[in-house]
């Protein structure tokens, strides 16, 4: 990358940039760590349907991922797994209730003690649903054939 040797003088340094001029680099980290979190989601789901597919079914699944460990522990753990993730799955659907039941969790896990588990739940609460600024937009005008060109 090119960067300048000298420190420039006041006379070349730029004008202070006003909110007109863009948005702000919070708003711009923000968005992009949500790019990445959304990359991060498209990449577990395409690891989750190649192990399926390496599996050959999903009741071999627990047995594929864990071949050197003994078949009833893996048994046991994929049992108490299952239930999680679907509970998972009923919270991310169901955005009416997900902040507050995931706010409630991550309360009780951090007073459990399970100060990491309860700051991704906390986390979770703070970004679902995804919040996009036509989420709140309030006009109910509809627009058709083309009428809004």
């Amino acid at each position: 990358m090119n960067q300048p040797t000298t420190a420039p003088t006041a006379s070349a340094a730029a004008p202070a940039q006003t909110a007109t001029d863009g948005p702000s680099p919070a708003h711009v980290d923000r968005a992009l760590a949500d790019r990445c979190q959304s990359s991060g989601d498209y990449i577990a789901g395409l690891l989750a349907a190649a192990h399926l597919e390496a599996a050959g079914t999903v009741t071999k699944l627990p047995a594929a991922m864990f071949p050197d460990w003994p078949a009833d522990m893996v048994q046991a753990v994929w049992d108490a797994a299952v239930p999680v993730g679907f509970q998972a799955g009923r919270v991310s659907v169901r955005p009416t209730w997900a902040p507050e039941a995931l706010t409630a969790a991550g309360t009780a896990l951090d007073e459990a003690g399970f100060v990491a588990m309860g700051r991704l739940a906390a986390r979770s609460a703070a970004l679902h649903p995804p919040r996009h600024p036509a989420d709140t937009d309030t006009d109910t005008a509809v627009v058709r054939d083309g009428g809004h060109w």
